[in-house]
Order: C-alpha cells, then sequence, then structure tokens
C-alpha cells in the first residue's frame, strides 16, 4: 500500500509525488512524505530502491526529477544553505585544515570564525583545529563532517549512512552525539541507513521504501511512528516488535523480487 500524502501544520520538508528516471528505468515513482521541524527520521529499505537518490533530490544535488519538494514553504530546486548534507565518507578537503574545513561553507579560509570552535568543543575536537584530514581516526573525521555540516545552522540535515564505515564503538558513539546535536540546535535529520537498530534508536519515524514489482521504482509502503519518546534506551523492549515489523516488511520485499 503506498502512503497517501497528508500535509500536517508547520510541515519543514514536503517531499511530494517525487518520481525520478535514470538511463530509461524508473528509479522512484511517487514518493511523498512530511518532515517536521526537530523530528529525526529514518530512510530504510533494500538496495538500489533509491533513498540516495532521494536524498540528492532533496539536498539539491540533482534537480532532474518530478514532483515537489518544499521546505518550509518554499519549493526548492537547487542547494540551500538550510540543508546540510553528511556523507558516508567524511569528504574532507586534504590541504585544509579541520578548522578550515569546518567552515569551508563561508570560504575556503575561514576557520577563524568563533563558531568553528564552538562546533568543534561540541563534537569533542577542541584541540585538532590544525590537524588535517591525514591525522585523524576515522571517527574523528566523521565528527568533523558534522560540524562541517552544522556550521550553515542548517535546518535539516540530510545523512546517507554516515557512520557505516567506522567500527560498532565509534558509530554507537556517534549516534549519540548525533543526537545530542540535533537536540541542542534544533535541527531536523533524514537519515538514510540499512541498520534497523540504528534506525530505531535514533529516529522519531522509520520511513520503508520498496521497489514495487522485480525491477520497478521505489515507492514509500510504510511509514513507522516510534512512540517511545528520545533518548531511549538501546535495550528498550518496545523496540523489538517495531524490529520485527521492519525486518519482515524487508523480507517480504525481498521475496516480491524473486
Amino acid at each position: 500500500m503506498v502512503i497517501p500524502f497528508v500535509r500536517p501544520a508547520c510541515s519543514l520538508l514536503e517531499v511530494r509525488e517525487v518520481g525520478k528516471r535514470y538511463d530509461g528505468r524508473t528509479v522512484l515513482d511517487g514518493v511523498t512524505f512530511a518532515l517536521q521541524r526537530g523530528e529525526i527520521v529514518s530512510l530504510v529499505g533494500p538496495s538500489g530502491c533509491g533513498k540516495s537518490t532521494l536524498l540528492r533530490a532533496i539536498a539539491g544535488l540533482d534537480g532532474d526529477f518530478s514532483g515537489e519538494i518544499w521546505l518550509d514553504g518554499v519549493p526548492q530546486r537547487g542547494s540551500s544553505a538550510r540543508i546540510g548534507v553528511i556523507f558516508q565518507e567524511p569528504r574532507l578537503l586534504p590541504w585544509l585544515t579541520v578548522a578550515d574545513n569546518v567552515a569551508f561553507s563561508a570560504g575556503p579560509r575561514r576557520g577563524s570564525d568563533p563558531r568553528v570552535d564552538e562546533l568543534l568543543g561540541e563534537v569533542g575536537l577542541a584541540d585538532a583545529r590544525q590537524a588535517l584530514p591525514k591525522q585523524l581516526s576515522g571517527g574523528m573525521a566523521q565528527r568533523v563532517a558534522l560540524a562541517r555540516g552544522l556550521f550553515p545552522k542548517p535546518d535539516l540535515l540530510l545523512l546517507d549512512e554516515p557512520f557505516s564505515a567506522v567500527d560498532a564503538m565509534t558509530r554507537t558513539r556517534l549516534q549519540d552525539l548525533l543526537l545530542s546535536l540535533t537536540l541542542a540546535h534544533g535541527t531536523a535529520a533524514l537519515l538514510v541507513t540499512h541498520d534497523l537498530d540504528e534506525a530505531l534508536y535514533l529516529s522519531d519515524r522509520v520511513l520503508l521504501l520498496a521497489p514495487s514489482g522485480r525491477a520497478g521504482a521505489g515507492r514509500l509502503v510504510r511509514d513507522i511512528a516510534i512512540a517511545t519518546p528520545r533518548p531511549r534506551s538501546r535495550r528498550d523492549e518496545s523496540l523489538a516488535g517495531l524490529h520485527t515489523e521492519l525486518f519482515d516488511g524487508l523480507n517480504g520485499i525481498g521475496a516480491l523480487q524473486s
């Protein structure tokens, strides 16, 4: 069943009937949902169903799509300082210091901006401002990416599997850091992840994107609200049933495709 669009009051992000064709194939078909201020929403689904493609459209990195994307009541067709993007890899510029990387949206050598030190303090890297990316661990580099994403004071963070390249312990710490940062800055977040536990721990809602048919386009098939307020325990028993619901949903998708 496709989720119909119901426009709530004061939505920060509205995705309306977004479709995408690439190389003669439909990748996304009529994807519709809304995201509220301060809300964290995870987007899950099998590989190839268009999750990252959808994120690129929302970020303004790909304007070749049908449908509409609205931010705070204004239609979007391009990048916006009100939307921050954090990728799977930190994508730091190797010739710039940590401080200059954080402030890059303001210019290539703006690391002296007072906001940089504030953000580096928040992500636990106050002493690393003059370090180069090659001197950082994977977890440290992703902390810099989080600080860089927050530097323009965005209303919305888009995160494309940002913690998948680090070890399990670092991943849990980065998840907790994301929660504290979005709360402190009042920032909403849309997170693409393959990790159901991560989605359930971080999110207010989880959206399940699925291809329709054997080689069909990605469509939104489930919108699951998580009643337990954040921050929540990773051992919260109420999440177990939701994990099963998502897992069964993904298994059902796999059966339809096989």
